[in-house]
């Protein structure tokens, strides 16, 4: 085992830059083996256990794909392979086709030349950390010389399914009125020539809307390559450009969604949860009148849910905490500013496509157009710095930091906030700040990326 990495698992999953540690075909293939054993372990069936794998169009996707796959037949699991998916499509249909867990291979939001391995459990689910503990173990133990396993007919077989896009669609189709119609309705989509390139257009046409998609060519090297959820400019102008009632933005593998309404201005993850919120309030279909967010949500996302009547209770950065809480707490609404939303009674993962198609439902039953929903939210001035970095250093072991971000927090007067941290997937520290006055917000946030780019170059 590489001696540089102390843990392979971060906040979604394994990831890395493709061929290089730890994303490469023979961890790719020591994690089948280890996902195989773990999960089998913890199923109490006694039938023949099945693995279900999607991935995105990346080019090194297929790689580790086949990599992952061959350990698991050589555990004696079988392996329905996917195709091309959303991620939150490989959670669903873990749960649809009765698999022990699920796979994706994908890096999301990345660039084409990193990648990664995110796990699902049986019920759809991001699979919790301890069974990653163990899978990890298993990993790190992993006898590349060994020569015992089942043989004969006890292998693992391959299965390729079909129709699983249609299956997907099809899912996603029966948690709505069987006469919703978007017909009239205009929209663009970018589908950042990642996974969603097939299955978000053509079901959004399905409903009789005129589709004008984006970015929707992959050629394995261009996903997310400014375009997605993470350039929202492109949606901006799409919109305008098409005269749409409607933007999407997805990210890679389609759990990450960025609105734009049809004046052109952008709605992230707080926009649409307080959209959500209030209308499953209505609806009395807001479990316990709660949401769950994350600490990166805006304080006025609290203030405006709070005046309905809506308790909000907020986690560490990560969709998997959230759906975490959503679970234990039983609530049915939950999600990341970032754009990871989990309408968790119809998905126990984030979903893109079924986020839009839940706004587009309230839109078309209300005739509000999206302009008007995002009223609601009033919102302090807020702002977001990723700094790269060459180095993680501890935060707490950063001399004089704490000292300069107490100072900047006492400036607020219990009207603002300071959250630094480092970002799981990627080399980079990420800066919020929050208050009242959007000078104070600039002036703050100068100060300490001065600081930290001295600490961290």
């Amino acid at each position: 085992m590489h001696p540089s990495v102390d843990s392979l698992f971060g906040t979604d999953g394994i990831r890395g830059k493709a061929n290089l540690y730890p994303m490469t075909p023979q961890i790719a293939l020591a994690a089948g083996v280890a996902a195989a054993k773990v999960l089998t372990s913890h199923c109490q069936s006694k039938n023949r256990h099945r693995i279900v794998v999607g991935r995105d169009t990346r080019l090194s996707s297929r790689m580790l794909e086949y990599a992952f796959i061959s350990g698991v037949l050589s555990q004696g699991v079988d392996v329905y392979e996917l195709g091309v998916l959303p991620s939150p499509a490989v959670g669903s249909l873990t749960k649809v086709y009765e698999a022990i867990g699920g796979l994706m291979v994908s890096a999301s939001h990345n660039p084409f030349y990193d990648n990664g391995l995110k796990f699902f459990s049986f019920d759809g689910s991001k699979l919790d950390g301890e069974l990653e503990k163990e899978i990890e173990k298993e990993i790190k133990q992993f006898d590349w010389l060994g020569t015992e396993g089942p043989t004969g007919s006890q292998l693992g077989n391959i299965l390729l399914l079909e129709h699983t896009t249609r299956d997907y669609q099809n899912l996603l189709k029966s948690f709505f009125p069987s006469e919703m119609s978007l017909k009239g309705m205009r929209i663009a989509i970018d589908t950042a020539n990642g996974a969603s390139f097939e299955a978000a257009p053509s079901l959004l046409e399905s409903y009789g809307a005129s589709v004008f998609p984006f970015s929707k060519e992959p050629n394995g090297i261009n996903i997310n390559f400014n375009c997605g959820s993470m350039y929202p400019q492109n949606i901006q102008q799409a919109v305008l450009m098409t005269g749409a009632d409607l933007g999407i933005a997805l990210d890679g593998d389609g759990d990450r969604l960025v609105l734009c309404d049809e004046k052109g201005q952008l709605c992230d993850g707080d926009d649409i949860l307080a959209i959500l919120a209030l209308d499953f309030l209505k609806k009395k279909a807001l479990s316990k009148n709660t949401v769950v967010v994350t600490v990166m949500s805006n304080l006025g996302l609290d203030e405006t849910l709070q005046e309905e009547g809506i308790r909000v209770i907020r986690t560490d950065v990560g969709d998997r905490n959230v759906a975490e809480v959503l679970k234990k707490e039983e609530l049915s609404l939950g999600g990341e500013q970032s754009g990871h939303i989990i309408p968790f009674a119809y998905s126990k993962t984030a979903d893109g496509l079924l986020t839009a198609l839940i706004i587009l439902e309230i839109m078309s039953s209300t005739g509000i157009s999206l302009s008007s929903l995002k009223k609601k939210l009033k919102r302090y001035p807020q702002k977001l710095w990723n700094l790269e970095i060459s180095q993680k250093k501890p935060l707490d072991e950063i001399p004089g930091l704490k000292k300069l971000m107490d100072e900047a927090q006492a400036t607020f007067n219990g009207k603002g906030r300071i959250l630094l941290r480092y970002s799981g997937t990627e080399s980079k520290i990420r800066l919020l700040v929050e208050a009242k006055d959007e000078d104070q917000v600039n002036e703050v946030g100068q100060k300490l990326l001065t600081f930290l780019r001295e600490s961290l170059s």
